[in-house]
């Protein structure tokens, strides 16, 4: 839960700075390439867990979202930029997103990673810049 809140930090406090797209608004419309780096960066540092990234579809609009789950335990670090969320969802065992988005496909965010529709230096490159803000962060967890 800690390494997730510090991965929202260094997206928030650098988003101008991460060629993902949207990130400059981060977190609203970054949900994909956030859950995507932070599940990544999550299988490399607890490779025995397993993430998995949730695409859902809005019940009643057409609108998509991205969010993880890693061992049965919800993670939305952009769940704060929907109306009815005040901040974002670190290990809930209650998936409150369920009351709004169907799952369309869950998927081992490994293989989303790898098919993330970025060129591979530019995927590389964005892996290697968050790595480096998340060495220079100074949070206490």
């Amino acid at each position: 839960m800690f390494f997730s809140k510090r991965v929202r930090a260094v997206f928030q406090k650098n988003g101008d700075k991460i060629s993902l797209p949207f990130f400059s608004s981060f977190p609203k419309n970054s949900c994909r390439g956030a859950s995507i780096y932070l599940g990544y960066l999550l299988n490399e540092r607890f490779p025995d867990s397993m993430v998995q990234l949730i695409h859902g579809l809005h019940r009643y609009q057409n609108e998509h979202h991205y969010w993880l789950e890693v061992d049965g335990y919800t993670f939305d670090i952009t769940a704060d930029q929907f109306d009815q969320y005040s901040s974002p969802i670190y290990a809930s065992l209650a998936n409150p997103l369920q009351a709004y988005f169907s799952v369309v496909e869950r998927s081992c965010v490994t293989k989303s990673y790898i098919g993330y529709d970025l060129e591979e230096t530019l995927k590389s490159d964005i892996l290697r810049n968050v790595r480096e803000l998340l060495s220079s962060c100074k949070m206490p967890f």
